[in-house]
C-alpha cells in the first residue's frame, strides 16, 4: 500500500498534477518523520557513485529488471549485480526498491534544480 501511494504520489508531480512542495510532505508523511532521512541522505552521497554506478542508478530509478539493465549497459546480468550492491553500500540503503526511489527523488531534484 505505502508503495502504491509514494507511485501515486511520484506521477502526480511529475504530470504537474501536484506542487511539488505539498506532495514532498505527504511523501515524508508517507514514510513517517524518522524514515524521510533515508531519501534526503542518499541523495547527497549521489557524487559518490563511480560513472557506471550512476547509470545503473538512474535505471533502477526508471523501474528496469537487471536484466534489461545489462542489455541498455551492454555488461552482464552479474556487474548490474555488483554494481547494485555498491550503490546500495555508498548511499547506505537496504534495497533495491529504496535505491529505486532515491533516484526518481534525484531526477525529480536535478530537474527543478535546472528550471
Amino acid at each position: 500500500m505505502l508503495i502504491a501511494l509514494l507511485s501515486e504520489t511520484w506521477h502526480e508531480v511529475a504530470d504537474g498534477r501536484g506542487e511539488s512542495g505539498q506532495e514532498w510532505r505527504r511523501i515524508s508523511s508517507l514514510i513517517g518523520e524518522s524514515g524521510a532521512n533515508w531519501v534526503t541522505d542518499p541523495v547527497s552521497r549521489v557524487e559518490e557513485l563511480t560513472d557506471r554506478e550512476f547509470d545503473v542508478f538512474i535505471l533502477l530509478g526508471r523501474g528496469l529488471s537487471n536484466q534489461r539493465i545489462s542489455a541498455s549497459l551492454y555488461v552482464t546480468e552479474r556487474t548490474v549485480k555488483s554494481h547494485i550492491t555498491r550503490i546500495l553500500a555508498k548511499l547506505r540503503l537496504d534495497s533495491r526498491l529504496q535505491a529505486g526511489l532515491v533516484a526518481q527523488a534525484y531526477t525529480h531534484w536535478v530537474a527543478l534544480s535546472s528550471q
